[in-house]
């Protein structure tokens, strides 16, 4: 089964302040022939593209209410550039937006006018649920024309968790082989996870990654809680996170 973004919307102040987000946008809205909502502060709808829809928020607080009223499956957030004016939330201001509205967001940093997304990275650990987030970083790799970048990690060293990380890994591969999908496989165990993930994608130049997010009372996937926190709050290219609840069964048993 295959993803399509019908209804998405972006988080935006003024335009100048989020053109990585809008660049992204305007991709996936081309791509999917998506409905496109500017959740914007004020009346102002200069500068933001017209085929985009516009709905004016009275207070960044208002953010998960308008969203969790609409029909939008995802949210683009530009994320407050440190010392600058650019962006839209503060990356722990984003980190309790994702918990609160419980579908998927885009985290795209501003320090950047643009990213070159031609590759996505997408971590697999030992879990069974590692594998669930597999169809969305498909979806962004079709929008994008982007290679699959698969990266088995563990803060472990167990020759279990090894074992694991390496089945799923070879599973997913095939999964990707039978669906045409260009892809490339490494693995790195033993260190703090986002840690290991961050610089993967540094070092293969990456565009984006996609991550689980909250921790639930059956979930111990690595790419849960704290881990999901630090990279949003650490990545310099966007992270797409995927809530558990969101997961697509039939394409996740690869």
């Amino acid at each position: 089964m295959l993803i399509s973004i019908s209804n998405f919307c972006l988080a935006a102040g003024e335009p100048k302040t989020c053109a990585a987000s809008l660049h992204i946008a305007e991709k996936l809205q081309i791509f999917y022939r998506s409905r496109a909502t500017i959740f914007g502060l004020g009346n102002n709808k200069i500068g933001f593209p017209v085929s985009f829809d516009f709905e004016p928020i009275s207070s960044k607080g208002d953010l998960a209410k308008h969203f969790k009223a609409s029909k939008n499956e995802l949210m683009i957030v530009p994320l407050q550039d440190e010392g600058s004016q650019n962006g839209f939330l503060t990356a722990g201001d984003a980190n309790k937006l994702i918990d609160q509205i419980a579908r998927m967001v885009l985290t795209i940093p501003s320090n950047k006018s643009e990213f070159t997304i031609n590759k996505i990275v997408v971590p697999l650990d030992s879990s069974f649920e590692t594998r669930q987030k597999v169809p969305y970083a498909i979806a962004m790799a079709r929008a994008f024309n982007a290679k699959i970048c698969l990266l088995g990690v563990s803060n472990g060293k167990s020759k279990d968790a090894e074992v694991a990380v390496k089945n799923y890994l070879g599973q997913v591969s095939r999964h990707l082989e039978d669906k045409g999908f260009s892809h490339q496989m490494d693995i790195r165990i033993g260190a703090n996870p986002t840690d290991q993930i961050i610089a993967y994608a540094t070092e293969i130049g990456a565009g984006m990654i996609v991550i689980m997010t909250e921790q639930e009372t059956n979930f111990t996937s690595l790419f849960s809680g704290k881990y999901s926190q630090q990279m949003v709050k650490k990545s310099p290219v966007p992270v797409l996170s995927i809530h558990p609840k969101d997961l697509i069964v039939s394409d996740a048993r690869l």
